[in-house]
């Protein structure tokens, strides 16, 4: 059975490799077409041959909608094969979903913005002709293949980090890299509001007689743990019972009674460890050689702290996502126009650059005349909000550990 189990292992990553082989040949040769044909009609377009067409005869004007017919199915056919292998090669790059949405966005806004700054006087000339209005639907429709699918990503990529809880390396930590989860641990409600003797690497043989566990607090709070003090801990309640025999100090055994000597010196040892009132009269044991800000180092590089970040994330991450676009929501129609603003100021430094006095005011009025538009560019900006909202709470969570 062992070697089935290999052999078929074995030829599902015989498979996959394979596969990866001609998915990234599919995606080299689909950049290269991809990008070869949309060059040619934007080169096209920019250059003027396109609109030139509408001066000629009806039977070269219907020839010329043919061939960009041609060319749009053809581009289309290879930015969807190019597409499916990206995702398929680089799935779970999260780079990958904004390139595509920048990409989108470039050529669904960022062309007539290039038109309206570079061809000011003869942008009507460049747009008209139906040979040019069906190049420029041709490049909006690729805006929508290619930015549709960058969306997505970047939602499943928030999704996955929100839902994992950004499973973080925890054996990078000083204290407690070695670990092991245990199962048994009394369990919390919430697991952000765990205790660290609710977590998964906190031991059973420690808990027993550990003084943070009796007093029923954290010990992140107390500034100290059976992971970065482990031996304070064990003395401070005695050791482990039953981890050595007991001696036999009888006259007959042959050996000396000197075990009242050792319980005596490990009462002595124990009484020398600082310690100070915890809650429920509990004595926490402490070190009074380090300061507050070591010991809030030696918390931050815990396995147990870190985990307790950990599910904090996993607890606040979809709060703060979910409040950028109920926010953006509420304020809806002031950021229409707070858009209209920028784009009217925009519209006055082209003019200025351009040397020209009306400045690029098509730009404007197509984007604020038109609510679908207007949507589009707001919910591309709620997605750059709600990633930089996640980013400044893992920030916060994994760097500061706040």
């Amino acid at each position: 059975m062992s070697n089935v189990q290999r052999a078929g292992g074995g030829h599902s990553g015989s498979l996959y490799d394979s596969l990866s082989d001609i998915a990234m040949k599919v995606f080299q040769l689909g950049v290269v077409v991809s990008g070869a044909l949309m060059l040619y009609l934007l080169w096209g377009l920019f250059t003027g041959k396109l609109a030139d067409v509408a001066n000629q005869s009806p039977a070269e004007v219907q020839q010329a909608l043919q061939t960009i017919g041609t060319l749009s199915l053809a581009l289309n056919i290879s930015l969807v094969l190019t597409l499916i292998s990206a995702i398929f090669l680089y799935y779970d790059e999260d780079s990958l979903g904004w390139a595509l949405v920048l990409l989108g966005a470039f050529l669904a806004f960022g062309l007539q913005f290039l038109m309206d700054f570079l061809f000011t006087s003869d942008k009507a000339r460049l747009m008209s002709g139906r040979v040019s209005e069906a190049t420029l639907r041709e490049i909006h429709l690729a805006a929508i293949l290619i930015g549709a699918p960058g969306i997505l990503l970047v939602l499943r990529s928030m999704a996955v980090r929100i839902f994992s809880g950004r499973q973080e390396d925890l054996t990078a930590v000083t204290y407690g890299k070695d670990a092991k989860q245990e199962a048994g641990q009394p369990s919390a409600l919430i697991g952000a509001f765990a205790k660290c003797w609710q977590l998964p690497f906190c031991r059973e043989s420690l808990r027993k007689k550990c003084p943070i566990y009796h007093a029923r607090t954290r010990c992140w709070k107390e500034r100290i743990g059976c992971m970065c003090e482990e031996n304070v801990i064990r003395l401070a309640m005695g050791g482990d019972e039953g981890t050595e025999p007991p001696a036999d100090m009888s006259k007959q055994s042959g050996f000396v009674p000197i075990g009242d000597l050792i319980a005596k010196s490990e009462q002595e040892e124990r009484k020398k460890i600082p310690t100070r009132p915890g809650p429920r009269g509990v004595r926490i044991p402490t070190n009074p050689h380090l300061t507050e800000a070591q010991k809030r180092m030696r918390c931050q590089n815990c396995i147990i702290y870190n985990e307790h970040q950990r599910l904090k994330y996993q607890l606040l991450s979809p709060v703060v996502t979910l409040a950028v676009p109920v926010l953006v929501f509420w304020q809806f129609e002031n950021l229409r126009g707070l858009i209209a603003t920028l784009l009217r100021t925009l519209d006055t430094v082209i003019g200025r650059l351009t040397f020209s006095n009306t400045g690029a005011s098509d730009l404007t009025r197509n984007v604020t005349g038109s609510l679908p538009v207007e949507v589009i560019l707001i919910v591309s900006f709620t997605l750059v909000l709600m990633t930089w909202a996640l980013r400044f709470l893992e920030y916060l969570v994994f760097r500061l550990k706040v």
